[in-house]
């Protein structure tokens, strides 16, 4: 996959390392019962307004908005060295959009994220005129477990063991919150949330 000088995104795909950032928010579907479909279109458009420009501040590239759910990587088809650590920054940028903010009468999205870094598979997919970018692999898949696993823990962002080790030391307050089996994978996965400074 590359970017042409317009940047749209060309080409057959590829294997990258990159980070994944997934999120969700919490109690959508009982949220959704409170609002006519309209206001639940309007309240979802403001909401992936407000944290699609963290995400893209942060060099991020939405591939899939999944109902009230959002796929990004960092890296990955855009080249950044920096990848991780701009991950962890969108997702604290995400929660303080969102901060205060309400998308109804007295009604608050909180946003849980989950952020894992690893090899994927990237490209164009579709068929016809209807193609979208979009990543495979288990990586993907372990970050939007890691994003459900804040309800275990309490958390509004799980940061996986290989994105901590992506960045440098010191430049986030991580607290660790110990080893998790993750379904899919035959080793168990130590994690971490994190928190502004």
């Amino acid at each position: 996959v590359t970017q042409s000088e317009e940047g749209a995104i060309t080409g057959k795909g590829e294997v990258a390392n990159c980070t994944i950032l997934f999120t969700d928010i919490e109690g959508f579907t009982e949220i959704s019962e409170t609002l006519t479909p309209e206001q639940l279109i309007d309240a979802l458009n403001r909401y992936f307004s407000l944290i699609a420009e963290p995400i893209s501040r942060y060099g991020g590239v939405i591939s899939q908005f999944q109902g009230d759910a959002v796929l990004a990587t960092f890296n990955l088809p855009k080249p950044d060295a920096d990848h991780a650590a701009n991950a962890v920054r969108a997702a604290l940028a995400i929660q303080s959009v969102l901060n205060g903010v309400e998308f109804g009468d007295g009604i608050a999205f909180n946003t849980r994220v989950g952020i894992n870094t690893g090899s994927v598979v990237g490209g164009l997919v579709g068929s016809g005129d209807r193609v979208a970018y979009t990543v495979h692999g288990d990586n993907v898949n372990l970050t939007a477990r890691l994003e459900q696993l804040n309800k275990d823990y309490g958390t509004r962002i799980i940061v996986a063991q290989s994105t901590r080790d992506a960045v440098t030391a010191g430049s986030f307050d991580f607290s660790e919150l110990g080893d998790v089996s993750v379904r899919g994978l035959n080793r168990p996965v130590r994690i971490y949330t994190v928190a502004a400074e």
